[in-house]
């Protein structure tokens, strides 16, 4: 039983965490309309993948976050510069993906979906101590116990239920495009946004 209740609360873990419009689903959004729907399921299984490895990292290693007090904030300080990087490199493709359209010309979708969807999870990696929070208080409240084998089965959980907001993103892509085309055509530009404010909140926590 502790089994199946560990699956479930990784799965609303993984709902939890990507439903609210974020650089990722709105990823998924643009790969969807730019490629089709099924190239965009398959890059949010490359995103929920990596998710799945960022909560492994957060829940079976976590005595070695708990002994270990500096990993966490040496994640943090490397977060600043990589998000600056990201920031400039996703304003750049937005000025690159609007010169485009002015000129009419359509980039080619170079890489395969799911390995792209890896990179740009990947990118986020306050994501371990984030879920490693999430599953710290679960586990305190006895939502999550803290045995090895529910464990292990809450993190397919959170990796299914990242893949199944992701997909219902991609399937709602038309919608969003429809309604949301000034957004979804500066989806660079909000992404790179995203990766600033996110350097300067990280920077803020740091250096306060």
């Amino acid at each position: 039983m502790e089994i199946i209740t560990a699956f479930l609360v990784g799965l609303g873990t993984g709902v939890f965490i990507t439903w609210f419009p974020g650089m990722l689903n709105m990823q998924v959004v643009g790969t969807a309309v730019r490629v089709g729907r099924q190239k965009a399921y398959l890059f949010s299984a490359g995103l929920a993948t990596v998710i799945g490895a960022q909560t492994t990292v957060a829940v079976l290693f976590a005595n070695l976050l708990t002994s270990n007090p500096s990993v966490v904030p040496t994640m943090k300080q490397w977060a600043i510069p990589l998000f600056l990087i990201l920031a400039l490199v996703f304003t750049w493709k937005g000025f690159r993906a609007r010169a485009a359209r002015k000129a009419h010309v359509e980039r080619p979708y170079k890489g395969g979906p799911f390995w792209r969807g890896m990179m740009m999870s990947t990118m986020n990696i306050l994501n371990i101590p984030f879920v490693f929070a999430i599953a710290g208080f679960l586990m305190a409240d006895g939502f999550l116990s803290r045995a090895f084998l529910p464990r292990l089965f809450y993190i397919p959980g959170t990796a299914l239920g990242a893949w199944l907001v992701f997909v219902a993103y991609g399937r709602l892509s038309g919608w969003i495009n429809k309604n949301m085309s000034l957004f979804t055509r500066n989806i660079n530009f909000f992404i790179g946004g995203l990766f600033a404010l996110l350097a300067i909140f990280q920077a803020v926590q740091m250096y306060e």
